[in-house]
């Protein structure tokens, strides 16, 4: 993985042997559109023949595992290799040059691929270069751009080549200028010159999405402050997420009712394997007894898992300490559902936050109705604490809790429907994003908990019993006008 500076092969930065370890770091993290740019293929226009094409076939596919999208530029000039990279599961293809070396060929690509390209502009001194910046076009930028847009193309990356790599702040008055004219329904990416997050937020303001490079990999921006930006400005994602739950005692999923009469439900790892290739968009494991025998989580169970599936998931119970959390993250999980330890010791919130990022730490609230509202229990639901969990879940989020985990007691496992009312207010109250739990039985009852605020929704012996597949339910979630990854 390399950077270039203004475009220059001599001012090349090498960043990464291993690009594949990258596109899982960066979907870890929680980021879900990875850009990449095929170099040699912008400068010679091969592609299948080029040295970069087996990998970016293997990123592909490792894109697809990962449940990931990637956007691909650089040598795509035929409709040939276009339409094949499609097919393999390329979110959408980048193409620049071809736009205007062949018109019929492109006009072709914008009547049966429009909505899965992007035309790349590139200018300098205000005309578009092509052929990786070593060609002049001799057209000016919002000449073709005005052009491109009514032929059809309705997104556009947009690169200030004098910029690119220098970190000295996009061109914004360029960006101003083209939101102005653009047709309301136009997407527009900004690219060239990022520096920090302020300069993020600055092309913002007149683009839809930005193109984040070398400042990223030069520490320029924390991953972490980029996370948080992104939840800032697309708080759901875009998406609802399912979620499978795992309750593990002894080594083996078991499932009750209301955290009582334990039955097993198979194998953690097997069933893992199962929902990763049925379409649940993350997992989450719950060790429900590490707590209440005061032991470590299942760390060898995490690390097969980590090793056998490729969507991000959560690992809770016997966390007591910072040590604790390192040691899951470490093992493979993406996040840690801290429960127990959080009432203990809420600054163990802030310590996890400010060492892993909020957007790892997840805080499990396990409430029982009491009067008119809700009382939270901690050790595996075994013992009432007297807080409010309204008030409780305010007062995690403003340490540094990155999401809740909150399950209605009194509706576990008997499929009666999520408590609304519960989620309502939660969701009211917070703003980070809430998972609901407790009570799914139905299609409706996760489109009511999604259509009330809830940004996703978990269920455990629905889909261990094979009542109801993911896949499924997704096309229900679907039809019904939510967003959800299929």
């Amino acid at each position: 993985m390399v950077r270039l500076y203004q475009g220059d092969f001599n001012k090349l930065s090498t960043y990464s042997e291993d690009p594949s370890s990258l596109l899982r770091y960066f979907t870890k993290k929680g980021f879900d559109l990875i850009h990449v740019i095929n170099l040699n293929g912008a400068r010679s226009g091969e592609f299948e023949q080029g040295p970069n094409y087996k990998l970016i076939r293997s990123l592909i596919e490792e894109s697809n595992k990962w449940r990931v999208k990637i956007q691909l530029g650089g040598g795509l000039r035929t409709e040939k290799i276009i339409k094949k990279l499609l097919d393999l599961g390329l979110f959408k293809a980048i193409i620049g040059t071809l736009a205007i070396q062949d018109q019929l060929l492109f006009q072709r690509l914008l009547d049966n691929y429009k909505n899965d390209i992007i035309v790349a502009l590139d200018f300098q001194n205000n005309a578009i270069s092509t052929h990786g910046w070593l060609k002049d076009s001799y057209i000016g930028l919002t000449t073709l751009f005005t052009q491109f847009e009514s032929q059809g193309a309705v997104e556009f990356l947009v690169t200030d080549i004098s910029r690119d790599g220098t970190l000295s702040g996009p061109n914004l008055k360029m960006y101003k200028a083209l939101s102005k004219i653009k047709n309301i329904d136009t997407m527009l990416i900004a690219a060239g010159g990022i520096g920090n997050l302020r300069d993020v937020k600055k092309c913002l303001k007149y683009t839809d999405g930005v193109v984040i490079g070398k400042a990223l990999y030069d520490n320029k921006i924390n991953i972490n402050d980029l996370f948080k930006l992104k939840l800032e400005y697309n708080p759901t994602n875009l998406t609802r997420r399912v979620i499978p739950c795992l309750d593990v005692k002894d080594g083996r999923v078991v499932k009750g009712v209301q955290f009582n009469n334990l039955k097993d439900s198979g194998d953690p790892v097997a069933l893992a394997q199962f929902y990763n290739k049925e379409g649940a968009d993350e997992l989450v494991f719950l060790d429900i007894s590490a707590t209440l025998e005061d032991r470590d989580s299942m760390i060898p169970i995490i690390k097969k898992v980590a090793e056998e599936v490729y969507i991000p998931f959560t690992v809770g119970g016997g966390i007591r300490n910072l040590t604790d959390v390192r040691r899951i993250i470490k093992a493979g999980a993406e996040k840690v559902s801290i429960n127990t330890a959080a009432v203990k010791n809420p600054k163990l919130i802030r310590e996890s936050a400010k060492k892993f990022g909020s957007q790892s730490i997840v805080v499990a609230i396990d409430v029982k109705q009491k009067g008119s509202g809700w009382e939270v229990y901690i050790k595996s639901g075994t013992e009432p604490t007297g807080l409010d969990g309204i008030t409780w879940a305010k007062k995690i989020v403003d340490y540094g809790a990155g999401e809740l985990l909150v399950t209605s007691m009194d509706r576990d496992g008997t499929q009666s429907g999520y408590d609304l009312c519960l989620i309502r207010e939660l969701c009211k109250a917070v703003s980070v994003p809430v998972i609901a739990s407790g009570g799914a039985g139905t299609y409706d009852h996760f489109y009511n908990a999604l259509n009330m605020g809830a940004e996703a929704v978990l269920a455990a012996s629905l889909f261990h019993k094979r009542l109801m597949l993911i896949r499924d339910l997704k096309r229900y979630l679907l039809k019904k006008g939510i967003q959800v990854r299929i």
